[in-house]
């Protein structure tokens, strides 16, 4: 594998069994690593907040989403979002934690569920503002969704119908989301404001 990716001019052989992995190399490593079959949560684990972002923009890329990377916005007060991912009409509204509802962190995950609805909702309600900066000139009815993406592997759950998506159910969720929209929380913006885009 390393060879391959040697080969691909991801990696670049230091000494005998030592690799150097330029900007985010480690995430194609890594990326690479899982559909070899290797352990998720080893894998996961190993890589920083940063990488871990850029391993989850990667998955939304793969299934034709468009992404944005630590979208900042301003309204009353300043907003970030990891990752926006994109594919008409769906805005899915990414907040990555490198952390899972195991050991006590089930009330973390619920207050950031809550700050990413603020989010997401806040970016919603000022839409005619960004929808230039989103790629989204052409979108009249836009469905902005608020999720979370773990690194802990667990099952997929929701909190107030936000889901909370394992990064190793990435995959699954993305393949059928559609079916489960009803069931997440749909953020649109405002008729008044909507009106002032067409």
């Amino acid at each position: 594998m390393l060879a391959s990716l040697e080969e691909g001019n991801i990696l670049q052989r230091e000494a005998e069994n030592y690799w150097l992995f330029p900007g985010y190399a480690k995430v194609q490593v890594a990326i690479r690593a899982l559909q070899l079959g290797e352990p998720e949560r080893q894998i996961l684990q190993s890589l920083t907040w940063q990488e871990f972002e850029e391993f989850v923009a990667h998955v939304f890329t793969y299934y034709d989403f468009q992404v944005h990377h630590r979208f900042r916005f301003s309204t009353n007060r300043r907003f970030e979002i990891d990752i926006i991912a994109r594919r008409k009409p769906i805005l899915f509204c990414v907040d990555c934690k490198q952390y899972g509802v195991r050991l006590g962190k089930a009330s973390v995950l619920r207050t950031a569920t809550e700050e990413q609805l603020l989010r997401t909702k806040t970016l919603a309600n000022h839409f005619a503002r960004f929808q230039a900066d989103l790629g989204c000139l052409d979108w009249q009815a836009p469905l902005f969704v608020p999720m979370l993406v773990t690194m802990m592997h667990e099952d997929i759950q929701f909190n107030d119908r936000t889901p909370i998506v394992p990064a190793s159910n990435l995959n699954g969720f993305l393949l059928g989301f559609e079916e489960q929209l009803e069931e997440m929380r749909v953020v649109q913006p405002s008729s008044s404001r909507q009106k002032r885009l067409i």
